[in-house]
């Protein structure tokens, strides 16, 4: 298999030895998993908890938080490592092994504690919405709805393209 495709070369998702994961049961797990973290109303749940972590009760807050503890950052990270891990069926860590998962997963969190990453991120998925928002509001076709219905409903059904 080619490095250039989906899940295969050297160092991807952080497994050295340049495992190529496409169409292996890991490639399907990953893509149900994908498809199930990208559906519309998962997306709808990530905009409610967004909408509440900024204006908490529907106002926004006269001043802001405190900032977390060295010791808190480390308490949500081992947690979200925890997590993390949790979400990895066990025969997958026995196969990669659990350091290797546990690298991979903190190359993952760390790269998410990057602001720079985070802004790009946020206007990445911003730029998304608002195509979104712009295409379905100019757009009178019931196609249109269609394209966007939730993954989650079967497992015949596609991620839309966005």
């Amino acid at each position: 298999a080619k490095a250039s495709e989906p899940f295969c070369g050297a160092g991807i998702w952080g497994f050295a030895g340049g495992y190529c994961i496409k169409g292996t049961v890991l490639a399907q797990w990953l893509e149900v998993q994908m498809v199930s973290l990208t559906c519309t109303q998962r997306w709808v749940q990530y905009l409610q908890l967004l909408q509440e972590s900024i204006w908490p009760g529907g106002v926004l807050p006269a001043v802001p938080k405190p900032p977390r503890t060295e010791e808190q950052k480390r308490a949500t990270a081992e947690q979200a490592l925890q997590s993390l891990m949790g979400i990895l069926p066990s025969v997958i860590q026995e196969i990669l092994g659990t350091s290797k998962c546990q690298m991979s997963w903190n190359l993952v969190l760390e790269s998410l504690s990057q602001p720079v990453i985070n802004r790009h991120l946020v206007f990445c998925l911003l730029d998304i919405l608002l195509e979104f928002l712009v295409v379905k509001g100019s757009s009178k076709e019931p196609e249109a709805a269609a394209a966007t219905a939730c993954a989650c409903s079967g497992p015949d059904k596609g991620v839309p393209a966005l």
